[in-house]
């Protein structure tokens, strides 16, 4: 099965993990691609069997899209949780199987980090400290505060966990109603009308695709009370940025921690720089330093699985 297998590592910084790859599986063959010519020539020239395909700004969807659709490739390994990279997976012959759950805690941390900001103003006493203002703010503590999680998959699952331990309470928001120890209260979608009201946190754990396009528009912006926050680090464009800017211009919530948007990077013109209440981060608040090797390390586990004819981990259901 390994005899003039190719493997090729689609991504901008390989160099972080490739060698430890080709240690660790000497026997097969595997290829390097930084760019979107370099993708294309590599699956001309070596037809690759299995690919590990980093969402990166160094290859273009296009690109990708491309690649995995291409019929000498078995297998795909996305390295990462999302995988809207690809298009529709529906449309992809061979398995495609996630990273999901490896970085999880990672980005549970900068949620709850996130929140404890936000509660407490930190954002506003950087605003006084550079104003060389010396005033108390008042504050509340988070316990007894509620968290609304919509989409409730590992990410929101270690929120949950992290969320507990100060008292908050937790309402998870799945497409079924599951028990769950890590939330007090599951409900489905079409509860979100009467859930908002009284979150104090409203954070989104939703894959991206057609059907969570602007799925938190301008109705759900209105539904949530004045001092409600709002958490997006899943995907830019589950948000109606338009709305999600009318909104905190207008203090009809209390603010939002972003780290993704509806273009990345997101462009010096964009309202949301010159906004007060809100805080952005760069599309990185799970890139922990080895973050890379992380992912590198799970994929060269189900390479082993592959090899040995086990089920993958974490495939994706199409």
């Amino acid at each position: 099965m390994t005899e003039n297998m190719n493997i090729l590592v689609i991504h901008h910084e390989p160099d972080y993990y490739f060698q430890s790859l080709c240690s660790r599986f000497p026997e097969l063959y595997f290829h390097r691609a930084r760019n979107d010519q370099e993708v294309t020539e590599r699956m001309a020239e070596i037809q690759p069997q299995i690919l590990l395909s980093y969402r990166c700004d160094g290859v273009s969807t296009k690109a990708q899209t491309m690649a995995v659709r291409e019929p000498c490739v078995q297998w795909v390994q996305v390295a990462g949780a999302g995988y809207d990279h690809l298009g529709d997976i529906g449309q992809i012959s061979c398995p495609v199987s996630t990273c999901a759950g490896v970085l999880s805690k990672f980005q549970a941390e900068t949620v709850i980090g996130a929140i404890i900001n936000l509660n407490f103003g930190f954002f506003r006493y950087q605003q006084q400290q550079q104003e060389k203002i010396y005033r108390k703010l008042p504050w509340q503590s988070l316990e007894g505060k509620r968290l609304l999680l919509i989409g409730f998959g590992h990410i929101g699952k270690a929120v949950a966990a992290n969320a507990h331990h100060f008292g908050m309470h937790v309402t998870a928001v799945r497409s079924s109603v599951q028990e769950s120890p890590e939330a007090d209260a599951v409900y489905t979608p079409d509860r979100l009308p009467e859930l908002l009201p009284d979150a104090d946190f409203v954070s989104l754990h939703l894959p991206y695709n057609e059907a969570t396009y602007h799925f938190f528009d301008v109705k759900m912006f209105e539904a949530m009370k004045d001092s409600g926050y709002l958490i997006n680090t899943a995907r830019g464009n589950i948000v109606d940025e338009i709305a999600l800017v009318t909104a905190l211009r207008e203090k009809s919530i209390g603010g939002a921690y972003l780290d993704v948007f509806s273009e990345e990077p997101l462009p010096p013109s964009n309202p949301l720089w010159e906004l007060d209440n809100v805080l952005i981060s760069p599309h990185y608040c799970d890139a922990v330093e080895d973050w890379r090797e992380r992912f590198a390390d799970f994929f060269a586990d189900n390479l082993e699985r592959w090899l040995k004819g086990k089920v993958l981990r974490n495939l994706l259901k199409k």
